[in-house]
């Protein structure tokens, strides 16, 4: 018998490289570079074979088809593309020219009572809050995407065989844990007609087990590159974890230190008191806990490296040891650690999550770009024509027309692919009585309107650029927000019957290009249907954490985001391709003929970055950078997820409401 290739390539055309699915309309334009072609065969995996040199096609000029201009449609790179960092980045770079001078901006003539700069969760939030005090405001978003909700990214899809629209996300997943919402934005939620208890029907709780499909966490490809060969490890229910590892790839002593970490850890601290062992815990990452304490040979820590990377975006390299503990991860149990409370040393999420059970099922088809949705029809109700008033339920299959979002009529208007350039007081910031507002238009050109207030709700990294008034440390503390980069996938499937086959609904890989992979959360509302029948088509949401290991999370957000925002969409298209048939491929799938579309949403800027130990020294008897950063100047005020910073959805919330209470209280 022939030994099993070490790497089981395939070529372009046998990946189906050549189909004609859903995957260019919005192509990236970068992919003729060299440092292109450099970064996507490190994407990959494995060495390209085939009929043409995939990771350095030429750009070329794609028919645009119908309904291409309604955003949600867009397939192929989204996110995060280089039309939408373009003018920021021409901001870092210092190629704009001076955006304060005069002569080179036009004065629109427009006064708005105020400005919002970012139009995701937290900037549409502030909006609101703000008119909801003052109900005839006059209010101006800008954004530098061609889309509103900022990582809330809905993706839509029309497969053959399927006579309704199929809805993915593209970022931000669910209404995460709302018993600790704050009491703001669970009236926020209120306010937009979102009732939490009608998710206990709308997510099909029955569904996984209808069809004998897996717990998440019970499903492990074990991929060749870490162990030698590739392997699909799937654990049903009442399986030993002796049988659930007999056939992977494994040395005998590997499987008994994975059979130790999983069943029997062992008190690896003796000696050592509740509070001396988790702040040795806080001091050290899970990896070098599992190497250096545990004792766990390599195969045990490539297991785990990346059991974080889902929930955290950074590997296990890159996560305390006590955090791991919190989250459940393996190898803690025989420390008999108290887990009555939290830890001081624990970051700020796992604290705030401490002792709150709730389940995962508070997901919107499209994750909270429904949220996003439901805010811009309060703001702007004529963006959903024929529709007076939306809900949890109506939004759903909503179509909104983006012409009607800067209408000179609106009350308020959401100026998209609009990025701003420069904020600046119209004299001193303590005695102004109005802010300039410069932005790049759709013209080409430098426009300037005016505000009473501000809300600078973009990322933290944007903000010490546009606000040049800054004191220095607080553009310092804004620069310190390197939020952690994040790939999210959807790829559509004209069946999902590999999935029944080898019954799981979702995969971990042991390491690669993708964190895990599984199929869509299984929820029905507002006439929206979910598969429910294994021949239709289905999304499979893939995530990429490409943090790479062995430094801090900010410096690995840096590096990551460098390299991922070089690769073409088909560096992406191509891996994902590989990746499937590799972990599918015993259950009868084929990429090539099973692939009907690919959306790719690339979040450089992703997660805002958590304070964690051990990394963040001054964690967590502060000051943070955060407190520093979200500070107000004059007119201006600082909103974002990074203001916190938590990269969840009521965070963003809490910080709109925040911001708005220090324009208008002070």
């Amino acid at each position: 018998m022939a030994e099993e290739p070490r790497c089981p390539a395939s070529s372009d055309r046998e990946l189906g490289m050549d189909a004609k699915i859903s995957r260019r309309d919005f192509f990236d334009g970068v992919a003729a570079t060299a440092v292109a072609g450099a970064a996507v065969t490190a994407l990959a995996g494995c060495a390209p074979g085939g009929d043409r040199p995939w990771a350095a096609s030429p750009a070329s000029p794609v028919a645009v088809p119908d309904g291409a201009d309604y955003p949600p449609e867009l397939t192929g790179l989204r996110g995060n593309t280089p039309q939408a960092l373009s003018i920021p980045h021409a901001i870092r770079d210092n190629r704009l020219g001076s955006v304060t001078n005069t002569a080179s901006v036009e004065d629109t003539g427009e006064h708005y009572d105020l400005v919002v700069v970012g139009a995701g969760i937290s900037g549409l939030a502030s909006a609101y809050f703000y008119r909801k005090r003052n109900p005839g405001a006059k209010v101006l978003i800008l954004d530098n995407h061609d889309e509103f909700g900022g990582h809330a990214r809905r993706n839509e899809f029309h497969p053959e065989g399927r006579d309704q629209v199929l809805i993915g996300y593209g970022g931000t997943q669910a209404i995460d844990t709302p018993s600790v919402y704050s009491t703001e934005a669970k009236g926020l939620l209120t306010d937009l007609g979102i009732d939490l208890k009608k998710f206990e029907k709308y997510f099909d709780q029955k569904f996984y087990d209808k069809f004998k499909l897996a717990e998440e966490g019970d499903t492990v490809f074990f991929r060749y590159e870490d162990f030698g060969r590739d392997h699909l490890a799937v654990r049903s229910k009442d399986m030993s974890t002796e049988d659930w590892l007999a056939d992977a790839p494994l040395t005998d002593e590997g499987r008994a230190d994975l059979v130790t970490l999983l069943d029997k850890p062992e008190d690896w601290m003796p000696g050592l008191s509740d509070d001396e062992k988790k702040t040795r815990l806080a001091e050290t990452t899970y990896t070098d806990y599992l190497r250096d304490i545990a004792g766990m040979g390599e195969e045990a820590v490539n297991f785990c490296r990346s059991l974080t990377s889902d929930e955290w975006a950074v590997p296990a390299a890159d996560w305390s040891a006590l955090d791991a503990w919190a989250d459940g991860y393996p190898g803690f149990d025989g420390l008999n650690l108290d887990d009555s409370t939290a830890h001081r040393l624990n970051a700020f999420s796992v604290q705030r999550f401490w002792g709150h059970e709730d389940p995962y099922i508070y997901h919107f088809p499209d994750g909270n770009a429904s949220i996003a949705r439901l805010l811009v029809h309060r703001l702007i109700p004529n963006s959903v024509p024929g529709k007076d008033t939306l809900d949890m339920d109506s939004v759903v299959l909503a179509e909104f027309d983006y012409t009607e979002l800067d209408k000179p009529d609106n009350d308020v208007r959401l100026r998209l692919a609009s990025p701003c350039t420069n904020l600046q007081h119209d004299g001193s910031p303590d005695a102004a009585d109005r802010v300039l507002v410069t932005y790049h238009s759709t013209d080409g050109k430098l426009h300037r309107a005016t505000a009473t207030h501000v809300v600078m709700a973009a990322w933290h990294v944007m903000g010490q650029f546009l606000m040049t008034e800054l004191p220095s440390t607080q553009r310092i503390a804004m620069k310190d927000a390197s939020k952690q980069p994040l790939i999210y996938a959807n790829v559509v499937v004209k069946n999902w019957q590999p999935w029944v086959e080898l019954g799981m609904r979702h995969i971990r890989f042991s390491s690669g290009d993708w964190a895990v992979a599984q199929l869509d959360y299984p929820v029905s509302l507002g006439g929206y249907k979910h598969p429910q029948d294994p021949d239709e088509p289905i999304i499979i949401q893939m995530i990429g954490v490409p943090s790479p290991e062995g430094m801090a999370p900010a410096k690995a957000a840096i590096a990551a985001r460098h390299n991922i925002l070089h690769i073409p969409f088909e560096g992406y298209e191509r891996s994902i391709r590989q990746t499937l048939n590799r972990a599918l491929g015993d259950g009868g799938f084929d990429a090539k003929r099973d692939i009907e579309a690919i959306t790719v949403n690339r979040w450089g800027h992703g997660y805002a970055r958590e304070y964690a130990r051990p990394f963040d020294r001054f964690w967590p008897d502060g000051p943070t950078p955060a407190e520093t950063a979200r500070r107000k100047l004059g007119r201006i005020a600082i909103a974002n997820s990074d203001a916190a910073p938590n990269a969840y959805t009521d965070t963003a919330i809490d910080q709109a409401h925040r911001a708005v209470g220090e324009l208008l209280d002070s």
